[in-house]
């Protein structure tokens, strides 16, 4: 390849991956193209997609930038999965895919979150992770929970004391004899 070649291709790839501080690598290899195409179509499906890169090119399209750790790491067959709302959602795709590759082909190789490495263990535990979304719906359900409580604490007292007040004006209404209390 050229070395106008590679600096073009190292533009494009500087461009693509200029905002991108999210990414997972894995190692796809011996697949047939029928599974790669279904694959690639659900990737798309979702807001993802998957990229085969030449590593040295990478390393220098993304240098000083959050993908730096990652493209430092990268060894051997390169597929960088981009997109989606969080690379908590591309892992759970990718661990829906995995049973449906060949043994031995598909492997989760390492991650970039918010800039930050994580390595081959670390990303097999992430599609365990909740989501945004999820962690979004929780904190919400923290912080409503106890005011509910509060509410529900205030309005039962309120509304045992309100049904015995009632009790007793249809008792008085009636000419009914009340007992005196205290």
């Amino acid at each position: 390849m050229s070395k106008l070649v590679k600096e073009m291709m190292t533009r494009d790839l500087a461009e693509r991956y200029a905002e991108s501080d999210n990414a997972v690598w894995i190692e796809l290899v011996g697949v047939d193209g029928l599974t790669t195409n279904a694959f690639r179509r659900d990737l798309r499906g979702r807001r993802m997609q998957m990229e085969v890169v030449k590593t040295s090119l990478l390393r220098r399209a993304v240098k000083g930038r959050p993908l730096e750790p990652l493209a430092d790491k990268l060894q051997g067959p390169a597929a960088l999965v981009t997109g989606g709302d969080s690379p908590i959602e591309v892992a759970k795709l990718l661990e829906e895919w995995a049973p449906k590759f060949p043994k031995d082909s598909f492997r989760l190789r390492g991650a970039v979150i918010d800039g930050e490495y994580l390595d081959e263990q670390s990303v097999q535990g992430l599609s365990k992770m909740p989501t945004r979304a999820d962690m979004q719906g929780r904190i919400v359900r923290l912080i409503l929970t106890p005011g509910g409580n509060v509410i529900g604490a205030a309005l039962g007292p309120d509304a045992a004391v309100a049904g015995l007040l009632k009790t007793l004006i249809e008792k008085l209404e009636k000419g009914e004899a009340v007992a005196r209390v205290g």
